[in-house]
C-alpha cells in the first residue's frame, strides 16, 4: 500500500473521523501502546454433585456426542455439596468463592488431566496461552470455546511459523483442540493438505455440499455456527484465499480466483448442481464461477446473503438519494445507533493507516490480504448468465433499497431469482443472535442431486 494512497484515503475523510485518528494517535504516542481494552475470556463452567466417583474425562466426551460444541463446559468441577441460599436457589455468590479451595483438586483439567505428552503439544500450549492471555490449557480445550476467534487464530498462525510450525488457519478451524491440532500437523497422509483453499466446517454427511467462499475480511471463521444449525448429513465446506499464510501469492483477479475455487470446489463434488453461499466481497467470486459454468450442463445456485450485485458501483443519483433520507430516517429514530453502526461501516477507510502505523506484524499481513481483495472486487465487472440466484434478505425499511438489491441480481440472470426474507441485521447475520433463523432459510434454498 502506497503513501500516496494512504495520503489521498486520508483526505476522503470526513472531518469526525480525521479528528477521531488524530486523538487515536495522541493517545499512542502519551501512552506507548495501542488502546484496546483486555478481552475477558468468558468460559462456560460446569458444577457436579455426585455420591458415586465420577470420571471427568468421560463425562466430558459423553457430553461431546450429547451437546452442541458451545454448550459443552470448559471446566467441569465435582463437589461434595452444592451451596444453596435459604429459598432453595443456587448460591452464586459462596459457589465462585469457595472455587478455589477444590479448583485444583477436581477439574477436569486438573493437573493429572490433559497435560501436553509430545513437543508439539507442548509448543502449542505455550502459544495458545500466549495468544489468549490465559493459563492452564488443557490439550482438550477447544479454541473457540475460550476465547478464540478470526484475528486471534491468524495471529496464532503467525507465531507459529516463527517456531517452525507449519500451521494454516483452516487446520485450526478443522482442528481445534490441541491434541487434535497435534496430530494434524504430524500427519502426513491427509490427500487434502496442500489444498490452500478448502476448509472443512462439517465432511461427514450424503447430501449435496454447501461451499462458502469468504468475505472480505479474507477468512472464513464467521461460518463455523453452520455446523451446529444446518439440518444433519449436509457436507459444509468454506474457502479462504490464498495470502493468509505469508509466501502465498494473492490473486490479481476475481477471474483467477473463481477458476482455482472451482477447482477445489470439483475436486469434492466433481459435478453440479453446486450450492455456492456468497456474502459481501464474495458476490462478485459466485458470479464469476456461474459465468464460467455457463457453457456446460451444470447447474448452480448462488445463494446470496443480503447482498447488492456489483455493490461498489451503486453510484446512480436514484440509489444514492435512497441511501440518503434512509440514513436521515434512522439518524432521527435511533441516533447513537445509526451514528455509531455509520463509522463501524467506513473503519476500512481508517484501518489500513492505523494498522500501517501501529499494528502488529500479522495485523499488517491481513491488512494487505483485505486490501487486495477490495482492489480486485472494485476491479471486477460482473457477468450475465443462466444460474439460480436464491436470495436470503433482511427486512428494509425503505422497500426501494429493498428493490434495489433484487433487481441487481435479476438484471444479471436468466434463471431463477427466489426471495427469502430472514429476522437479523446483514452484518449480524452468521452470529448467536441470528445464525439460528439464517441455517432454517438457508436449508430452505439449497438444492440437492
Amino acid at each position: 500500500m502506497t503513501e500516496e494512497y494512504l495520503h489521498n484515503t486520508y483526505q476522503q475523510l470526513s472531518e469526525e473521523e480525521k479528528y477521531s485518528i488524530k486523538l487515536k494517535v495522541l493517545k499512542l504516542k502519551q501512552t506507548n501502546t495501542i488502546d484496546s481494552k483486555q478481552k475477558k475470556t468468558k468460559q462456560l463452567t460446569a458444577y457436579v454433585k455426585s455420591n458415586k466417583l465420577i470420571d471427568l474425562e468421560t463425562f466430558k466426551l459423553y457430553l461431546k456426542d450429547q451437546l452442541p460444541q458451545y454448550m459443552i463446559p470448559n471446566r467441569i468441577f465435582e463437589l461434595d455439596s452444592i451451596p444453596l441460599l435459604p429459598n432453595g436457589k443456587v448460591d452464586l455468590t459462596k459457589l465462585k468463592h469457595n472455587r478455589k479451595n477444590y479448583s485444583n483438586k477436581k477439574n477436569i483439567t486438573s493437573k493429572t488431566v490433559g497435560l501436553p505428552k509430545n513437543e508439539t503439544e507442548k509448543q502449542l500450549v505455550k502459544l495458545w496461552e500466549d495468544v489468549l492471555g490465559i493459563s492452564s490449557i488443557r490439550v482438550d480445550d477447544n479454541f473457540f470455546s475460550i476465547g478464540g476467534d478470526s484475528i486471534l487464530s491468524i495471529q496464532l498462525v503467525s507465531k507459529a511459523k516463527k517456531l517452525g510450525l507449519n500451521l494454516r488457519p483452516n487446520q485450526l478451524f478443522e482442528n481445534q483442540t490441541i491434541r487434535e491440532l497435534s496430530k494434524e500437523l504430524l500427519n502426513d497422509t491427509n490427500k487434502l493438505k496442500n489444498d490452500i483453499y478448502l476448509t472443512s466446517i462439517r465432511k461427514k454427511g450424503n447430501k449435496t455440499p454447501l461451499f462458502c467462499i469468504h468475505s472480505g475480511g479474507g477468512h472464513v471463521f464467521f461460518y463455523g455456527p453452520l455446523k451446529e444449525y444446518l439440518k444433519k448429513g449436509r457436507p459444509i465446506y468454506a474457502l479462504n484465499p490464498s495470502g493468509l499464510n505469508s509466501g502465498e501469492t494473492m490473486h490479481e483477479n476475481v477471474e483467477n480466483m473463481a477458476k482455482d475455487y472451482l477447482k477445489t470446489i470439483r475436486k469434492i463434488q466433481p459435478q453440479g448442481p453446486y450450492n455456492i453461499l456468497v456474502y459481501c466481497f464474495s458476490t462478485s467470486v459466485g458470479n464469476e464461477i456461474a459465468a464460467l459454468l455457463e457453457n456446460t450442463e451444470e447447474k448452480i445456485n448462488i445463494i446470496v446473503m443480503d447482498t447488492m450485485a456489483s455493490a461498489w458501483n451503486a453510484t446512480d443519483n436514484e440509489t444514492i438519494t435512497v441511501r440518503v433520507k434512509f440514513f436521515v430516517k434512522r439518524l432521527f429514530k435511533a441516533p447513537i445507533q445509526t451514528i455509531k453502526l455509520y463509522f463501524q461501516d467506513r473503519y476500512y477507510l481508517i484501518e489500513p493507516i492505523l494498522v500501517k502505523l501501529f499494528g502488529k506484524p500479522y495485523e499488517k499481513e491481513l491488512e494487505k490480504l483485505k486490501a487486495n481483495l477490495r482492489k480486485i472486487s472494485v476491479d471486477y465487472k460482473f457477468k450475465s448468465h443462466s444460474g439460480n440466484v436464491s436470495l436470503i434478505m433482511t427486512q428494509k425499511e425503505d422497500k426501494r433499497f429493498e428493490n434495489f438489491v433484487i433487481q441487481s441480481w435479476k438484471n444479471l440472470t436468466s434463471g431463477k431469482v427466489s426471495i427469502t426474507y430472514t429476522q437479523g441485521h446483514h452484518n449480524t447475520l452468521f452470529e448467536k443472535s441470528d445464525i439460528k433463523y439464517v441455517s432454517k432459510k438457508i436449508d430452505q434454498v439449497i438444492i440437492d442431486s
